[in-house]
């Protein structure tokens, strides 16, 4: 078997870093402005700089996607901040998945007394999308595929993935 596939899912905007983010660019504006006045000598442009600096990383966290991408056995978890900078979250071998179903799937009651380690990769929108793998014994993985790596997903392990 020899599947490659990808899928690209935004994350729903967080209303409230996105408010944080433009809240933060005024501030800074506002003590640049302050700073090249003379008023207060160099100490607005320097919390000028430092809120600049929080601005931008706050907006690297508002826009976010996570990319999976599917090799023979292995699901690829990326994270893409802002359109700008990629990092690898984490990987996923489908010999070791127990189960794959619906989030709301009665196929997982079995594995709601376990203590495991939770790990959203979903957009955070519609849970009826989003499908839980649980992997290793451990992990409780929530993606959000689409049709294409949902069937990849079967043909690789078919006797552990459902739909219902």
């Amino acid at each position: 078997m020899n599947e490659h596939v990808e899928l690209l899912v935004p994350v729903r905007a967080n209303t409230g870093l996105n408010l944080c983010k433009i809240f933060l660019w005024v501030v800074t504006v506002l003590l640049a402005l302050l700073g090249f006045s003379g008023i207060l000598g160099l100490l607005p442009m320097i919390a000028a700089v430092a809120t600049g600096a929080g601005a931008y990383f706050v907006g690297l966290r508002v826009d976010i996607e996570y990319e999976y991408t599917l090799t023979d056995k292995d699901i690829d978890v990326d994270v893409i901040f802002a359109k700008q900078k990629r990092k690898h979250v984490t990987e996923i071998d489908l010999t070791k998945l127990e189960i794959m179903a619906p989030l709301r799937s009665h196929r997982l009651d079995g594995y709601a007394h376990r203590q495991l380690k939770v790990e959203d990769y979903s957009s955070k929108q519609a849970a009826d999308k989003v499908y839980t793998m649980i992997c290793d014994g451990s992990r409780k993985i929530l993606i959000e595929p689409d049709e294409r790596l949902y069937k990849a997903i079967y043909n690789a392990a078919p006797s552990k993935v459902f739909k219902d």
